[in-house]
């Protein structure tokens, strides 16, 4: 493997936690391809920045967030940033605002993860942001005061730290830019699909064989087969990889309709192993939500679920009362976990439909998912918004 490969497979360990934060390895299969540098109008610093002087953080009091009664957006409230240390190397993906206070720069950033629906947990101690895609990229955003010539200003560095989307170079992008207080594109609000537009046989692809009789498709079980053995395989390198080749197999966007349709009619089978592996990874919900791992895998499954059931159009019986209290939790939990929050929400539109329970525990916990939707991502708001106008 080259250097520039390994460098992009291993990012570099930051000065993240008090302990050393384990950084995650993929598959070289999923290795994406480069963009070149980064283009953006700020100032790239060489690390040191002269002389040493104290690198000690500046402790903040106050709460991390500060909430306005009149537009119920988060901003955050970072009156102060820690001096670049002396021999810490930035990021390419680093930019230099002069004459810009800590706390301006704070809270351009925070409404742009709001603006573009990533989730953000905020440390006013190290003044970073620990940041979780739509895409689910998992990467941090860190401000520092520079040194010396540069100690008019503050930097803005984005470390990425495990995933890879083409969007992210965009959102990158609109971090730095946002945090220069430049014109951002707004991302577009993502939520569920209407129903799909109905296939005639006709339509469906040459090498899918279609069986009038129980719709299976020989290419759906080979694939639903492949993806077996990575999610029976120890580690989380593997099962991540399989819920990823999984995730483009039932969505429509990125193979034919009919092969999502195909592979989420299997998929949605009660006697499924790949679904039952999906199906544990959703209601077994990780001890309070803190192994990241866990997480991820659980937030890909929930994708998974919700583009299953909208290529094929239905929820399966044998899942609705496992699988609903989860998702209810899940939107209760949204201040926590806004992104799995929103995968809930959208999962949760077709449970909707035939829903026998009554709707008013599901309206109060669509009604919290959107007030954090609102405050801290469109996408939950716009999706919390599309259910509780359904239910309604």
């Amino acid at each position: 493997m080259s250097r520039k490969a390994d460098k992009f497979l291993n990012p570099k360990r930051s000065m993240d936690d008090d302990v050393e934060e384990t950084t995650r390895k993929v598959a070289q299969a999923i290795v994406p391809p480069n963009f070149g540098p980064m283009p953006t109008s700020g100032l790239y610093m060489p690390g040191g920045f002269g002389d040493s002087i104290s690198t000690a953080p500046i402790k903040a009091s106050g709460p991390i967030f500060k909430t306005s009664s009149s537009d119920h957006v988060y901003v955050w409230d970072l009156p102060a940033a820690p001096t670049l240390p002396q021999f810490h190397p930035l990021e390419r993906t680093a930019v230099f605002i002069p004459r810009t206070t800590p706390s301006t720069v704070a809270a351009r950033i925070s409404k742009v993860l709001r603006d573009r629906s990533i989730e953000a947990h905020y440390d006013n101690e190290k003044a970073k942001v620990k940041c979780l895609s739509a895409e689910g990229v998992d990467f941090r955003v860190r401000l520092y005061t520079g040194r010396n010539h540069y100690s008019h200003g503050v930097i803005v560095e984005v470390q990425r730290r495990f995933g890879f989307s083409l969007v992210f170079h965009s959102d990158t992008q609109a971090i730095l830019d946002a945090s220069e207080g430049k014109p951002v594109v707004p991302s577009p609000i993502l939520t569920s699909m209407d129903v799909l537009p109905e296939v005639s046989d006709d339509e469906n692809d040459e090498n899918d064989q279609h069986n009038d009789g129980d719709h299976s498709f020989p290419s759906a079980e080979s694939s639903l087969d492949m993806v077996a053995k990575m999610l029976n395989h120890p580690g989380f390198d593997s099962q991540y990889l399989g819920l990823q080749t999984l995730s483009s197999l039932v969505n429509p966007e990125k193979l034919s309709l009919s092969t999502a349709r195909a592979v989420s009619t299997n998929l949605l089978r009660s006697d499924s192993m790949v679904g039952l592996k999906i199906f544990g990874y959703i209601v077994s919900r990780p001890p309070q939500q803190q192994d990241e791992s866990a997480i991820m895998l659980r937030n890909m499954s929930l994708s998974i679920l919700a583009n299953a059931m909208r290529a094929c159009g239905t929820v399966p019986e044998f899942l609705r009362e496992p699988v609903r209290p989860v998702l209810l939790h899940d939107l209760k939990d949204a201040q926590a976990h806004p992104h799995t929050a929103w995968l809930a929400a959208t999962c949760m539109e077709y449970f909707i439909q035939g829903d026998q329970h009554d709707v008013i525990e599901l309206n109060n916990a669509l009604e919290v998912a959107k007030e954090v939707g609102e405050a801290r991502h469109v996408n939950l708001l716009a999706q919390a918004n599309k259910c509780i106008a359904t239910i309604r």
